[in-house]
């Protein structure tokens, strides 16, 4: 696999793209029944053909995005931790030597 980041990146979009998807299926199944402003439950049953072709490309969306975030969980978790930060110093910055003192 590529860097963590990446695997972060697709698994986070994979995941909206199901979100936007799961909405446009609510959205479109409401508005086929009549029910988009209604104020009272709606007891319709109609699903257009548009719905579940996004209900089925939100599940894939789904589906695809569980192992880029798993290895992206994993790879976070996985990457060692300095115990302590070597620094050096500035650039430029003369040495002091113990015959200049």
């Amino acid at each position: 696999m590529h860097s963590y980041r990446v695997l972060g990146i697709v698994a986070l979009s994979a995941i909206v793209i199901a979100v936007m998807c799961f909405t446009v299926v609510d959205i479109s199944i409401d508005s086929v029944n009549g029910c988009l402003a209604a104020r009272t439950v709606c007891r319709e049953h109609e699903v257009p053909s548009s719905a579940i072709a996004y209900a089925i490309l939100g599940a894939a969306s789904l589906l695809a995005s569980i192992p880029f975030a798993a290895g992206w969980v994993v790879g976070v978790h996985r990457r060692p931790e300095p115990e302590h930060r070597v620094t050096r110093p500035a650039l430029g910055t003369p040495r002091i030597l113990e015959e200049d003192l």
